[in-house]
């Protein structure tokens, strides 16, 4: 502050107090010179008071950074009357000499003081001198100083220049930690600072190491770090919605809401901004009604706090940019037009055109514009979204992705597909890179989430490329190396984990990875018991998931198997092509909703068939997706199970595919959506013959793996594990004695060759299964169970609603010995149990099976379970894949049990005289098509390898 300024503000202010004790002490007719005792009197108590509260504030007040949704800024916890005593300090002082660190102390108040009203060049300019100036005296080991440079790092946050905010906030964060330790309250404030910068550079695994310090420091209890508690919370809340997990993050925002309240009123800006977060977060999951009421209750607080001057705030901007994409969502597009513009004009006042805030509601005004076919108004602003963000963020920050992405899809649109083509290159390349480097370091549960964001990208590109790769054929080519290296993704991490434990020698790799297992095996237990049983156990069930998914993370950390496993995945089609003989042909069968402005929810089958001979894809396009998954399964379920004659599913699921197949003699089948279900060796030709008469069709999980296809019987472990006949101890179970015998003639064509570890009765059970290690066969013949998501209203077998809801391995399984037990129910597990009859996929993924080659699943409808675009079926089919297996045996539905009995001897028998699996299994299934003409007795098993 220069001196001038210094002078003027002090006179404006005494001559208010002058004015008034003057008059007072005219009217009593003291004299001046008792006046002016009396004056320096009052003057002197009051610098003492405001001297002593403004070092109270000095200790207690920090600045805090707050994450948004799409925004971020800073909070000041600043104390009630904080403000005002450090004014009154500053005024009250006379002329007389000031020392340095006084000085010091004044310049860094004015430049936080600008900083807080959005003055940044004047806040910059102080903060600047004051460091310099505390780095003169030597006073570098003062709060004041550190809070000085904390302050910088936070304002080169909110300008964009990430670089030096980065710079200035690790040093307040060292010297915090060299001053008054981890725990300091500094420390803690610059920590969460710190971690807000990372979540704005897009470094998300950073952040969560970052925020998961934060919170294992930081009290709620303490009343001075309540509020701080309640920031940590929404930051972290944000990160979570950031990498996907949009339930956990509006729990966390509840929890932050609800402390805040005791620190805050109603009406401050901070708690405004939090529940505006809260409304953001109840629309992305779902709850439309309940966001809008949030919505409107923001809105309303903020109007009544500000007054005249609501609507010319940039908290009444942020509101306004945030509810116009509920707007969106329900259709109301004017609404959303008007609450983005004028969010976009109080930016545009507050900020000016290149600011990072600005950007946010250009893009979000751009992109409606290019919904509503208003391209001319869109592009400007799109443009300059995109220009604003490369400028103030690195050029792989997701925001420029983002934009890069809006601005290719306005290209398509306006019909510039050269230019579209570009921008999809890069915002495509980009994404695969964000795969390879973040899911390594993420538990499947988090990588999940993480791809249910990322996905829809790779389907609006889908949607481009199909539409316009006849004129661009090299769109074609990006088509199939995105779809190979993502299809499969989250599997094929998992395997890869599981792979590079096994394969390395690595003692601390072994232990966590026992480790893990235990803890998964605990919440297999777990998520059997009543509410009751865990609170008389003392148990806490997220505890130990949260537990399993840190050491999952800690295994993949240790781990570059992702990485490599992802490397070698994005495999060029021509390799596929080369591979592929003379008469062989490969589909690979895309799923993806189909692009109109947005994506919507009709679905859509690309099927991409490669032959011997054709130097690219032939490319068919289904947009009948919906009847697909709707109308014509139903009628084919029903008429397999009705035992009746199909005339109309091979003309809906095959019949598009004819001309370019011809007569292959094999066929490999790389299924997605209803593809997975539907069996296509049952399908029947208008000439009466079944498609497995006329063609060797094989399902493989990825086209990459006919690459590494097994051409002879391994010479490994020779092991056969056989479990069947269970002794369920019920009426109201079924007994299977065809499993009986199905294993004592399966045992009979092995033997010979091949050492048995046989299982029946009361030995079926689930803890001789999970003894299993790694059998060349691995053979169940039981019955097996799925629910569907939809049907997931009641506790299944014991365990909880609410797990069986959030995971849908826990849907599927197979009954096994004492499954009948009134025990099983639930009503008296003990933790330890681990034998209740019913053995989930859960549990199945856990087994030890990484050298075996195949895995039997005979029982009802064990290819069922969640399907998923591009990965396949969540439930026992995934489970045994990632448990090890190379290939799989399992039903599409209920079972006779005779003849699958039939089936398997046959199956086994075939294979024992010398053919491969596949060779045998095919032969097995024309046998007893030649016994029984309907496919429902023959058909219901496929083979899936990988």
């Amino acid at each position: 502050m220069s001196f001038f300024l210094k002078v003027v503000t002090k006179a404006f202010l005494f001559s208010s107090l002058i004015f008034f004790t003057h008059n007072s002490a005219a009217q009593f007719g003291i004299g001046d010179a008792l006046k002016n005792k009396a004056e320096k009197l009052v003057k002197d108590k009051l610098k003492e008071k405001t001297e002593e509260k403004r070092e109270s504030y000095d200790t207690l007040s920090f600045n805090y950074a707050i994450a948004f949704l799409d925004k971020t800024e800073s909070f000041e916890n600043q104390q009630k009357g904080e403000g005002l005593i450090k004014t009154a300090n500053f005024l009250l002082r006379d002329d007389e000499p000031q020392t340095d660190l006084e000085v010091a102390r004044d310049i860094y108040d004015f430049g936080r003081l600008n900083y807080n009203i959005g003055n940044q060049f004047l806040a910059e300019t102080n903060l600047k001198l004051a460091k310099l100036k505390y780095e003169q005296i030597s006073a570098t080991n003062e709060p004041n100083y550190l809070k000085t440079i904390g302050l910088l790092g936070l304002l080169y946050s909110d300008m964009g220049r990430f670089t030096k905010a980065e710079e200035f906030t690790q040093t307040a964060l060292d010297g915090w930690d060299e001053l008054q330790g981890k725990n300091s309250i500094g420390y803690l404030a610059e920590l969460n600072n710190h971690a807000v910068l990372q979540i704005n550079l897009g470094n998300y695994l950073q952040a969560e190491k970052i925020i998961k310090q934060l919170g294992d420091n930081l009290n709620a209890e303490k009343e001075n770090e309540m509020l701080p508690y309640a920031i940590y919370l929404n930051n972290e809340a944000i990160l979570n919605q950031y990498m996907g997990r949009a339930d956990e993050a509006l729990g966390l925002l509840e929890d932050c809401t609800e402390i805040a309240k005791e620190s805050l009123t109603e009406k401050n800006s901070t708690y405004l901004q939090f529940l505006t977060n809260k409304a953001i977060l109840e629309q992305e999951n779902g709850n439309l009604k309940t966001a809008e009421n949030t919505f409107q209750e923001v809105l309303d607080l903020q109007e009544s706090r500000l007054k005249l001057n609501a609507k010319n705030d940039p908290d009444y901007a942020h509101m306004k940019s945030n509810i116009a994409a509920l707007y969106v969502e329900k259709g109301e597009y004017e609404k959303a037009e008007e609450a983005l513009q004028l969010a976009l004009e109080i930016y545009q006042d507050k900020f000016g055109e290149e600011h990072l805030t600005t950007s946010g509601t250009q893009a979000d005004l751009g992109n409606l514009y290019r919904f509503l076919g208003e391209n001319e108004k869109a592009e400007p602003l799109l443009q300059s979204a995109l220009y604003t963000r490369e400028r103030k963020l690195s050029k792989t920050h997701p925001k420029v992705v983002k934009s890069q992405e809006d601005l290719a899809l306005w290209f398509w649109a306006n019909g510039q597909i050269e230019s579209a083509t570009s921008y999809f290159k890069r915002v495509m390349g980009t994404s695969q890179e964000f795969i390879k480097d973040y899911f390594p370091a993420l538990s499947e549960a988090e990588k999940t989430k993480y791809w249910e964001q990322l996905k829809p990208r790779f389907f609006r590109f889908y949607n481009f490329a199909l539409e316009n790769y006849n004129e661009y054929p090299e769109l074609l080519e990006d088509f199939m190396r995105y779809r190979l290296s993502t299809k499969g993704v989250l599997l094929s991490s998992s395997t890869a984990l599981r792979n590079a434990i096994f394969s390395q020698n690595d003692e601390e790799l072994t232990r966590l990875y026992e480790q893990w297992i235990d803890q998964k095996q605990q919440l297999a237990n777990a998520y059997a018991l009543s509410e009751e049983e865990i609170k008389e156990q003392n148990l806490n069930v997220d505890s130990l998931d949260n537990a399993a998914n840190q050491t999952e993370k800690d295994l993949s950390v240790k781990s570059d198997a992702f990485s490599t496993a992802y490397e070698d995945r994005n495999t060029d089609y021509k390799a596929i092509l080369s591979q592929l003989k003379s008469g062989q042909v490969m589909i690979e069968i895309v799923q993806y909703p189909i692009y109109d402005k947005q994506l919507t929810s009709d679905n859509a089958y690309a099927y991409l068939i490669l032959k011997k001979g054709a130097e690219k894809p032939s490319v068919i396009i289904n947009k009948e997706g919906n009847l697909l998954e709707n109308r014509y399964y139903s009628y084919y379920n029903n008429v397999i199970n009705q035992k009746m004659k199909d005339d109309y599913s091979y003309a809906q699921y095959w019949k598009s595919m004819e001309n370019e197949i011809g007569d292959a003699s094999r066929i490999y089948i790389s299924p997605d959506g209803i593809y997975n279900q539907v069996n296509m060796n049952t399908l029947q030709q208008p000439n009466g013959k079944y498609l497995i008469q006329d063609h060797d069709i094989r399902y493989v999980g990825h086209p990459n793996d006919i690459l590494y296809e097994r051409l002879a019987q391994s010479a490994g472990q020779q092991t056969a594990f056989l479990m069947g006949d269970p002794n369920f101890n019920s009426q109201n179970i079924a007994q299977l004695p065809g499993t009986k015998k199905e294993i004592e003639d399966i045992s009979k064509y092995l033997s010979p060759s091949m050492t048995m570890q046989k299982y029946l009765n009361s030995e079926a059970n689930e803890s001789n299964l999970k003894q299993v290690k790694s059998p060349k066969y691995l053979h169940l013949a039981s019955h097996g169970y799925f629910l569907e998501d939809k049907q997931a209203n009641h506790n299944l077998f014991g365990v909880q609603l609410q797990y069986i809801r959030q995971n849908p391995l826990l849907r599927s399984g197979l009954l096994l010995a004492g499954a009948g037990k009134e025990e099983s129910s639930g009503s008296s597990q003990s933790f330890n149990q681990s034998d209740n009859g019913f053995f989930s996929a859960y549990e199945a993924i856990n087994l030890n099976l990484n050298n075996t080659e195949m895995v039997v699943l005979s029982a009802c409808e064990t290819g069922k379970g969640d399907i998923k675009a591009g990965e396949g079926v969540y439930g026992l089919q995934r489970a045994f894949i990632v448990a090890g297996a190379e290939s799989l045996v399992m039903s599409l539905w209920k079972v006779d049990d005779t003849a699958t009995q039939k089936l398997m001897s046959g199956f086994y028998k075939e294979n024992v005289q010398g053919k491969a699996i596949p060779d045998a299994f095919r032969s097995a299934q024309l046998a007893m098509l030649s016994e029984y003409q309907h496919p429902y007795y023959w058909g219901a098993f496929i083979m899936f390898s990988r």
